[in-house]
């Protein structure tokens, strides 16, 4: 980011810890060089998206400006910047999620139109960013012009000591008495083997797990051994007192066992822990970033998401690279429950089997044909990444919304629309009233004969 002329990508699944990397080296990189944060959308245009960079740089934003105009304006800023013996940083969180037209502009300002390497261009994002990459940015002398960078899933013995690490972190935010390690052995190589090593994931399976009957008693024989030991009368003999704690953890769990199974699976969904897995929180300030407004990997565990999860400072793939100190006044206060994402062992019922079956290429080409082919309907945009396609149309589930496969320059190219429209001019009426992020979009107007036909020539 310093010396090169490669765009970087941090690449791994959701709840790697890339913004917790990304949120490290923005720290670092601070001293010496001027550092962005922004965030990507599949709905972030090109001009939304120099607006965001103005924003992130601190940049007064000229509202009715070109993409020239502000193209301009910012490669102005950076020669400054350069002059003044500096560089641009721009960290883009969840870069995969671009649109097309957003992403190439990024590309050209990092790559083609960045002569001076004044601009510095780092994203952070899940494995379809390199198809992306390798896709969008043009070869120098045949070799890509972007460095990969894989994340990869913490070992077991990583499992283990990531989670010694949290739970400590617990008990010294508490002022407590060191605890006791809750996790025996094959309960950790479980946690691990559900989470596939993978941090966000192991917070969400340990959390599971310290719930459970199992979990509970783990908690609760040692204090009961201390009660023992300490309270009952010297007479008593020790051998009683063990065989009356046994009973009581058999009692224990045969009450919790004995819920209906409709009631275990209620709680597996959704459950409050007593013993809650806290975040790292950057306290460090730093003026010229722009934080993400939903950002989990930094936040409490309290907002668990795709995403971004809670994650670690994790250095195993960075071996050159040193372990920030975390002192115990900057781990996240855990008062109260931590809510946890949904079992993902648990079944679904059928109403969201069958959405799910309607959201497969299959079920969507079958929804698009069956609309009414003398109608019209609302092209909303066009990517490469299915993917991401697939997500947007998932997350506007409750608009009228559909997606199909086509080709762009011999390349795959995923197409969404919006809706079915008697006539023209009820679909151009349409636009207006499209719902929340959809009315950022410019849409146009497509006989659905038409785009039937392009469903049908891809099957």
């Amino acid at each position: 980011s310093r010396y090169g002329d490669d765009i970087v990508a941090l690449i791994g699944p959701d709840g790697i810890g890339k913004s917790t990397v990304g949120d490290f080296f923005a720290r670092q990189a601070a001293q010496d060089q001027i550092v962005a944060r922004a965030r990507a959308s599949l709905l972030t245009t090109p001009t939304q998206l120099l607006e965001e960079m103005f924003k992130a740089f601190v940049l007064d934003f000229p509202p009715h400006g070109s993409i020239a105009d502000l193209k301009a304006a910012l490669q102005n800023y950076f020669k400054a910047v350069q002059k003044q013996g500096r560089s641009v940083v721009l960290v883009v969180d969840d870069a995969h999620e671009l649109g097309d037209d957003a992403f190439s502009l990024l590309v050209r300002l990092a790559l083609t139109e960045n002569a001076d390497d004044a601009f510095h261009l780092l994203l952070l994002g899940e494995p379809q960013l390199h198809d992306m990459l390798d896709y969008t940015c043009p070869l120098k002398k045949g070799s890509s012009q972007f460095t990969r960078l894989q994340l990869p899933p913490l070992t077991v013995d990583e499992t283990r000591n990531y989670l010694h690490y949290r739970l400590s972190n617990v008990s010294v935010d508490q002022n407590d008495e060191a605890q006791p390690f809750p996790f025996s052995k094959n309960q950790v190589e479980k946690i691990h083997k559900l989470a596939d090593g993978i941090p966000g994931r192991i917070n969400t399976q340990a959390q599971l797990l310290l719930e459970s009957p199992q979990g509970i008693i783990a908690q609760f024989l040692p204090l009961l051994s201390k009660g023992i030991g300490r309270n009952f009368p010297r007479h008593f003999p020790r051998r009683y007192a063990v065989a009356a704690v046994g009973l009581l953890a058999v009692l224990l769990i045969a009450f919790m066992s004995g819920e209906s199974e409709e009631e275990v699976a209620d709680a597996t969904r959704t459950v409050s822990l007593p013993i809650p897995l806290p975040s790292v929180v950057n306290t460090t300030p730093l003026d010229s970033i722009t934080e993400r407004s939903d950002l989990g990997a930094a936040g409490s565990v309290a907002n668990v998401q795709e995403a971004n999860t809670a994650e670690l400072d994790v250095t195993s793939p960075f071996t050159s690279l040193p372990v920030p100190t975390v002192a115990p006044s900057v781990i996240a206060s855990s008062a109260g429950a931590v809510s946890v994402l949904e079992n993902a062992d648990a079944i679904e019922p059928a109403s969201t089997t069958a959405s799910a079956s309607a959201n497969t290429q299959a079920g969507q080409r079958s929804r698009i044909l069956a609309l009414p082919t003398t109608q019209f309907t609302l092209q909303l945009m066009g990517a490469s990444s299915r993917t991401n396609v697939e997500e947007f149309v998932r997350k506007q589930a409750s608009s009228s919304v559909y997606w199909y496969e086509t080709r762009n320059n011999g390349r795959p190219w995923f197409v969404i629309i919006h809706g079915a429209y008697a006539s023209r001019g009820e679909a151009q009426s349409a636009v207006a009233g499209l719902p929340g992020e959809l009315s950022k979009l410019e849409p146009w107007i497509r006989p659905l004969n038409a785009v039937q036909a392009e469903v049908r020539a891809q099957n």
